[in-house]
């Protein structure tokens, strides 16, 4: 009873945080999610191949993983609200900016490379720092909450942007799109953006204020360490392998004799299944060992693959692998947000879940390639589907060797 009191009171203070961090994970999934409506558009009317396309949210994503770790120690000195307001803002018009682009393939990389800047400010450490400060016991579930609002903008915006550009052409489009999310993200984030780095430094003000002491490893103890090398690798072999296979799951059920119709109602399931995941592995994480439920969900993939590889032709079976894949991804931030805090503690939290989100945008990157490597070695996807169960085992393995989170030491800012 006295846990679940601690909990609903830290609901009570932290609630806007929550509600404003859920808010702030829409602001990057708005180009993310946008993306693929503009491909057609600009390949009608420039003649650019798909490939030379997608290069510009490449060279943002090479650049966002690069800038990460600097962000996070900024977040460090600063608080997130002080780099999450101008960097959505900015973001939001960098996005617009894009639209300017001519028919020199060269001046769209350019302007994704000057928005690559911009998006860096609005990457994962930013709101999970935010919320893994304003909650202990009820952390869990306060992040799954959060990471609940990328798979909303994962939902709404590809519909809304393919609307847009229907009726208003894809350069007006954008930018309407991005005056939209700021005319409601922004008062949100705004009024409920907060962290415990924001509120000493309001409370540094007031010496009669009294401070909460941050807790947590310094960055250099925690770079040293065993148990943020298992943390990083788990995130990153995990994220190669499920966005290889999310990434690819239309042309790897059309490869198994599924139309492509069915299998883009399939692959649509993974975004409402990974809501349901991320919120139910919260409650997990808040009531049972975290090293064994992020352990445990690391393995659910492999079902996956089990499912995929045993009746490759059904669709029924298709939807059921898709179902469990997608509640384990939706799960795999809230397990390495979480288990970060868990173990390192808040002190120095940007700059650590900085450095591993740098991995993670890599992985994410490589993840494709790597599936689609292996089908152009073998011309099918059958191996590539074997080869990801190892992977997925490491992980599970890293995370489950973690060991008790040790005591962590007060630092006075």
């Amino acid at each position: 009873m006295a846990r679940d009191q601690s909990i609903r009171g830290e609901w009570v203070a932290g609630w806007p945080v929550v509600f404003a961090a859920m808010f702030g994970f829409m602001v990057p999934a708005t180009y993310v999610y946008s993306f693929g409506s503009l491909v057609g558009p600009l390949e009608a009317e420039y003649g650019w191949s798909r490939a030379e396309i997608t290069g510009g949210l490449s060279l943002l994503t090479i650049v966002s993983a690069m800038l990460q770790p600097v962000i996070g120690i900024s977040i460090d000195k600063w608080g997130p609200r002080r780099i999450a307001l101008p960097g959505a803002a900015m973001v939001l018009l960098g996005f617009s900016l894009v639209t300017l682009t001519t028919g020199d393939i060269r001046v769209w990389w350019g302007l994704w490379l000057l928005f690559a800047l911009a998006a860096v400010g609005v990457k994962p450490a930013v709101w999970t720092t935010a919320v893994a400060s304003s909650f202990t016991k009820g952390r869990g579930f306060a992040l799954a909450v959060a990471l609940c609002g990328s798979g909303i903008g994962s939902t709404v915006m590809p519909v809304l942007a393919t609307w847009l550009i229907d009726s208003h052409g894809w350069r007006n489009a954008i930018p309407m799109l991005c005056a939209l999310v700021a005319v409601v993200v922004m008062p949100i984030l705004y009024f409920g953006l907060n962290s415990e780095a924001d509120r000493r430094k309001v409370a540094a003000r007031n010496p009669a204020t009294p401070q909460q002491p941050l807790k947590g490893m310094t960055a250099r103890e925690v770079f040293r360490s065993v148990r943020f090398f298992k943390i990083a690798l788990a995130g990153f072999v995990f994220t190669l392998t499920g966005m290889g296979m999310s990434s690819n799951f239309i042309p790897i059920f059309t490869s198994f004799g599924i139309t492509r119709a069915e299998a883009a109602a399939i692959a649509g399931v993974a975004g409402i299944s990974a809501i349901a995941g991320r919120l139910m592995t919260g409650v997990l994480l808040d009531r049972f060992n975290a090293n064994l439920v992020g352990g445990s969900i690391m393995l659910f993939p492999i079902l996956t693959c089990a499912l995929l590889l045993w009746a490759p032709g059904s669709v029924s079976v298709a939807f059921l692998a898709v179902i469990i894949f997608g509640m384990t991804i939706g799960a795999e931030i809230d397990v390495i947000a979480f288990l970060t805090a868990q173990q390192f503690g808040t002190a120095r939290y940007g700059t650590i879940f900085g450095v591993i989100a740098a991995l993670w945008s890599l992985a994410t990157a490589a993840g494709p390639l790597f599936v689609n490597g292996i089908y152009d070695a073998t011309g099918e996807y059958t191996l590539a589907l074997k080869i990801v169960i190892p992977f997925f085992v490491l992980g599970s393995l890293c995370i489950l060797t973690l060991g008790k989170p040790r005591d962590l030491p007060v630092h006075p800012a």
